[in-house]
């Protein structure tokens, strides 16, 4: 398993373990504890409030996770996460200069992607992976947003979705399904802040092997 899937997969049960799941995670992205930080120095970006909502594009989510599992099918060996950087993201992380380089960085896409009044940011693994992910989410919103990718998916899928949650971690909702290329597409959402009622979402396609 992707070291960030593990991360989001194994979850956690209480407040405390969320937040430290939480920094857990953006260390893994960053190479650094606190708040991702992009191309420019600054901390990433959170999915943004209905106040200020972007379009809903749900056809590019899907051309996405098309794209992606198309460009993961040759495996890890394939993949160079400083030339996807190049290609996706709309700066290059600084933290793809450190040395050594982080396991995964998060940045803004190129192009923008939207779902039900959230950005996502772009994150890319050197362990064969592509993803979008909104933080700070609502229960309602995040597990909406879980449904809704599932239906809209369908077609990409090889087989059925099937469920990627553990029996002793209840609150992480995460789903699987093969596609042709040989990648597999992971949706699903885990909480952050159970006291602020805050999410993560996760829509990540990992290459074979």
């Amino acid at each position: 398993m992707r070291p960030l899937l593990v991360l989001v997969l194994a979850g956690v049960a209480c407040t405390s373990a969320t937040e430290k799941s939480r920094r857990a995670w953006d260390k893994a992205v960053t190479g650094r504890d606190g708040a991702s930080k992009g191309a420019g120095g600054s901390g990433g970006g959170r999915g943004s409030t209905r106040g200020n909502a972007p379009r809903d594009n749900w056809q590019a989510l899907a051309q996405f996770t098309t794209d992606a599992s198309e460009t993961l099918s040759g495996g890890s060996t394939t993949v160079s996460v400083p030339r996807l950087a190049k290609q996706m993201c709309s700066e290059v992380p600084e933290a793809l200069s450190e040395d050594p380089p982080p396991d995964a960085v998060r940045c803004a896409p190129k192009s923008p992607f939207a779902a039900l009044g959230h950005e996502f940011e772009l994150e890319l693994g050197r362990d064969s992976t592509i993803g979008l992910v909104a933080r700070d989410l609502s229960d309602q919103d995040s597990g909406e947003l879980v449904r809704q990718i599932m239906q809209r998916l369908r077609g990409i899928c090889r087989e059925p979705w099937a469920s990627a949650s553990r029996a002793d971690n209840a609150l992480a909702d995460f789903h699987r399904c093969p596609t042709a290329t040989g990648a597999e597409v992971v949706v699903g959402r885990f909480p952050t802040n159970l006291a602020a009622g805050q999410w993560h979402f996760s829509l990540a396609v990992l290459g074979p092997g």
